[in-house]
């Protein structure tokens, strides 16, 4: 198991040729059980709230904008249109703090739900999603996605499967109280996830060892296997004391 294997030479620059050695891991056996689709729902988690200020609610109008426009055909002069949008972007513009400002509050006031790009109300990017968590600590979301996430005609691009299923393990993990950072994603396309056609997201934790985390997930279209994926993610030493603390903290106020 997880024997070096010299591979076949690549060229690393013109005109050079050497061998590499790399580590191949075992392909990860996925139990399919707790992911299947037809579990039923769960507790609703990572939802937010409306907004004050309405940014939410201007999101949901960019994401409707970006929905329309990817691959567009309109019948009509998007001359007007878009000089009106520029207006409101120049506004907002105007208005807006500064990416690194954004940045730096919304970490501090732990704002990583609103701004993730598959659940986040304030990303534009995020379809979104919205996770459930079953009774065994399974994370299950239905979702549709359309033409902006295709890649193959008729299908989710592959690159946006993998961005579901690190964000779906991701958190999983936080509710089980152990998270992490990414160290490996390990996928099997299994077969095309299709657009236009709700889609089922289910992940589970499977193993804890210290620091280190493996989680597991499905993605299904119907009785239909799509993909599934084993995560490792390790805790930044740095990170285990303010986690626990956050965590303990939320324990006690809930």
């Amino acid at each position: 198991m997880n024997e070096p294997v010299t591979a076949d030479p690549v060229t690393v620059e013109p005109g050079t040729v050497e061998s590499v050695t790399v580590v191949r891991r075992d392909r990860p056996t996925v139990d399919l059980g707790p992911l299947d689709p037809a579990r039923g729902t769960g507790r609703p988690v990572d939802r937010d709230d409306d907004d004050e200020a309405g940014l939410y609610a201007l999101v949901e109008q960019v994401r409707r904008i970006r929905a329309l426009t990817t691959g567009g055909m309109f019948d009509t002069d998007l001359g007007p249109l878009t000089d009106r949008i520029r207006r409101v972007a120049d506004e907002l513009e105007a208005a807006s703090a500064s990416p690194e400002q954004r940045q730096e509050v919304n970490w501090r006031e732990r704002r990583y739900a609103s701004n993730c790009p598959i659940i986040g109300r304030s990303n534009v990017l995020a379809p979104p999603a919205e996770f459930e968590l079953l009774d065994d600590g399974t994370l299950r979301a239905e979702m549709t996605l359309g033409l902006e996430y295709q890649g193959p005609p008729g299908c989710v691009h592959g690159g946006v499967v993998a961005l579901l299923f690190d964000a779906a393990l991701g958190r999983v993990n936080h509710h089980a109280g152990t998270t992490g950072m990414t160290m490996y994603l390990d996928l099997d396309y299994r077969s095309p996830t299709p657009i236009l056609e709700p889609i089922v997201v289910t992940a589970r934790q499977v193993r804890v060892d210290g620091r280190k985390v493996w989680s597991q997930g499905a993605v299904h279209a119907g009785d239909r296997l799509c993909a599934t994926a084993e995560g490792l993610f390790v805790m930044p030493a740095e990170w285990v004391a303010a986690y626990r603390q956050h965590r303990d903290e939320g324990a006690v106020e809930g």
